[in-house]
């Protein structure tokens, strides 16, 4: 496998997510987000009850009510735009919790080999799907399973991608499972307690986290799992900052 250690930020040792007051926009904004929302998503499900065709930046996609939405959500955009900067030619990704595919998409168009997991069945298949109307079909293969399941015997990846559930509280059906990571985030730490094992020697995973969730105690978990930050971007957007961060395991 190709060295790409070279195109990727340099580590820094003992670096850790750069956690700071949220802009006062932000803060005034998220006082009225409760019920901005609350209306938003009651009319956004009454006109989206079924499949529908849309377009996210340049990409057509099918999109399902029983699948996490990356029109309706800002961080599947925002880290699909990221991948965009990204050197991905002849690189191997992961796309965990890939939902419509949007991530392994982009990627794939990027020029590079995709596996796509999602726990949801409906998810999976409407990745395949959109793999085929996009003709990246033969770049990415698209499997349904809890995190690492599917592939035990999969050779190492540059890059695996996570847009992780936000939110620790328990799951209780296929769909929640894009939001609610579990008490504790239980999900996000078993992701990364298998991610090291799956990982190229110089590969990097690349989250999306948001200022909505408990960043000390994700930041420990990253400590206790022996990953260090090696880069971290902050984008602020209407409601929350989103980090988009690239981890490294101290283990490889």
């Amino acid at each position: 496998m190709r060295n790409h250690s070279q195109n990727l930020s340099p580590l820094s040792v003992g670096a850790a997510l750069p956690v700071e007051p949220l802009p006062a926009a932000i803060k005034i904004r998220r006082k009225i987000r409760p019920l901005l929302f609350r209306l938003l998503y009651s009319l956004h499900s009454y006109y989206n009850r079924d499949s529908r065709q849309t377009r996210i930046d340049g990409l057509s996609l099918r999109v399902d009510p029983q699948v996490f939405d990356p029109g309706r959500h800002f961080s599947s955009k925002i880290l699909a735009r990221y991948l965009m900067q990204l050197d991905l030619a002849d690189r191997r990704l992961l796309d965990m919790g890939t939902g419509s595919g949007i991530i392994g998409l982009t990627a794939a168009q990027k020029g590079a080999t995709v596996t796509a997991i999602d726990i949801n069945p409906v998810a999976a298949q409407l990745a395949t799907v959109n793999a085929q109307a996009l003709q990246v079909a033969e770049k990415m293969r698209v499997l349904c399973g809890d995190l690492f399941t599917p592939i035990q015997d999969a050779l190492p990846f540059d890059w695996i991608v996570f847009n992780p559930p936000f939110f620790p509280r328990p799951t209780t059906r296929a769909l929640q499972a894009a939001y609610h990571a579990g008490e504790d985030y239980a999900t996000i730490t078993r992701f990364l307690q298998q991610a090291k094992n799956f990982l190229a020697p110089a590969g990097r995973i690349l989250l999306i986290l948001s200022s909505d969730m408990n960043l000390f105690e994700l930041q420990t978990m990253f400590d206790r799992q022996n990953y260090r930050v090696a880069h971290c971007e902050i984008k602020p957007h209407l409601f929350e900052q989103f980090y988009l961060v690239q981890l490294r395991s101290t283990q490889n």
